[in-house]
């Protein structure tokens, strides 16, 4: 009945979390070094939640999970960003005459503004892919 669909929802949400939780601890995964340095010790704080005995948490879980589904997203955006702002400053350096800051997308060539857009674009499908946006669970 819907004790055993509940039970199994909440061990299924339990195993997911524990197995987002490893990927992160675990130094060497590719997916630690995608966060901020300063994320990457206080991923090792997040609780262990083996089972969720009540409400509280639940909540605590949920938490948890915006918090970090939120600190990963930031750590990409900024990235990406680092990316961009590097391609746009060497794109304005070789172009003709004195090298206006901040470097304006509209005065970048075409080709480079369309490639600046599929970047942005491609970022955001893969960050969609992760899985990782913190109320699509929940």
């Amino acid at each position: 009945g819907k004790t055993e669909e509940m039970d199994s929802m909440t061990h299924q949400i339990v195993t997911d979390y524990q197995k987002v939780r490893s990927t992160y601890i675990n130094s060497q995964s590719l997916a630690s070094n995608e966060l901020p340095k300063f994320a990457r010790k206080a991923v090792h704080e997040l609780p262990d939640l083996n089972k969720l005995d009540d409400e509280l948490d639940y909540w605590k879980l949920v938490d948890t999970w915006q918090v970090l589904c939120n600190t990963i997203r930031q750590a990409k955006q900024t990235q990406l960003q680092g990316v961009i702002n590097e391609i746009s400053v060497q794109v304005a350096m070789e172009a003709k005459g004195p090298l206006e800051l901040p470097v304006k997308r509209r005065n970048l060539p075409e080709h480079v503004q369309k490639q600046l857009e599929e970047m942005e674009q491609q970022a955001s499908a893969d960050y969609v892919e992760l899985g990782m946006e913190p109320i699509l669970d929940f």
